[in-house]
């Protein structure tokens, strides 16, 4: 069996079209698939991702999004945070961090942090794991994430795109690290290196879907099914079977986001 920390079934179709995609999950053996919010607008599909059998969710901010909201949007969601999540059942706060392009299109750091801070003090609240983005900014992020410590509940650095030699200072800080298709790639040398630096009991994998086609799939877009794909690479890389892999990461992300078996 396998677990899909992370994809974005509510971008792809209508409610028919993401039941057929967990069809095709199931025929894969994907037990468990992690749909993460991105915008307190997106909040409201979550309620449909949670009547498709599989299916669990979670609820933040992306970065790339504070762009598109207003301040007032971003103080009325965060002031939302803990109510969304408890009225949905939400397995993780998530997802949001910290984004170099973002910053760059005009969402400044300082904005990014305040929002990573608001979401890290409802996860502590409600002793829940969170869902963390960092992309192109991995200093940035640990500093930000550092003056908060160890988080209690733990979380993932989903789609981890940073060196090996800073996994240790994520896991230092009870995160666990997510890889997703581009270790699919025959070029892909800095996330196999990160890979083989993660500790067995840290690793997680993810489609990113309908993001991250693996290599060598035929198909318009990801979907859950593909994280064997994901998984089968992550084995190659490791020297291990796909079964253990599968296995060990399945027992990783129940044990993180609390998944009924």
């Amino acid at each position: 069996m396998l677990v899909d920390s992370h994809c974005h079934l509510d971008f792809v179709g209508d409610v028919e079209a993401r039941a057929q995609a967990m069809a095709r999950a199931r025929a894969a053996g994907v037990e468990h698939v992690v749909v993460p919010g991105v915008s307190p607008e997106e909040w409201r599909e979550l309620e449909l991702m949670r009547s498709l059998d599989g299916v669990d969710v979670a609820v933040g901010i992306h970065p790339e999004w504070l762009g598109k909201l207003t301040d007032a949007e971003v103080s009325d969601g965060l002031a939302r945070l803990a109510t969304e999540a408890k009225r949905l059942g939400a397995v993780a706060i998530g997802e949001f961090g910290m984004d170099g392009p973002a910053e760059k299109a005009g969402v400044p750091y300082d904005r990014q942090r305040a929002v990573l801070d608001a979401h890290l003090e409802v996860a502590r609240a409600l002793e829940l794991p969170v869902i963390l983005h960092v992309f192109r900014c991995q200093g940035v992020a640990l500093d930000a994430l550092k003056r908060h410590g160890p988080l209690r509940a733990g979380g993932v650095v989903h789609s981890y795109s940073g060196s090996a030699e800073l996994v240790p200072q994520y896991v230092g800080l009870n995160l666990h690290l997510s890889f997703a298709g581009a270790v699919t790639r025959p070029n892909a040398e800095r996330p196999i290196k990160a890979l083989r630096a993660v500790p067995p009991e840290r690793l997680l994998v993810e489609t990113d879907s309908p993001d991250q086609l693996p290599d060598g799939v035929d198909a318009e877009r990801t979907e859950p099914a593909h994280v064997r794909v994901v998984a089968e690479a992550v084995a190659r890389h490791l020297g291990e079977t796909a079964d253990v892999v599968a296995a060990r990461t399945t027992t990783n992300a129940v044990r993180l986001f609390r998944l009924a078996r």
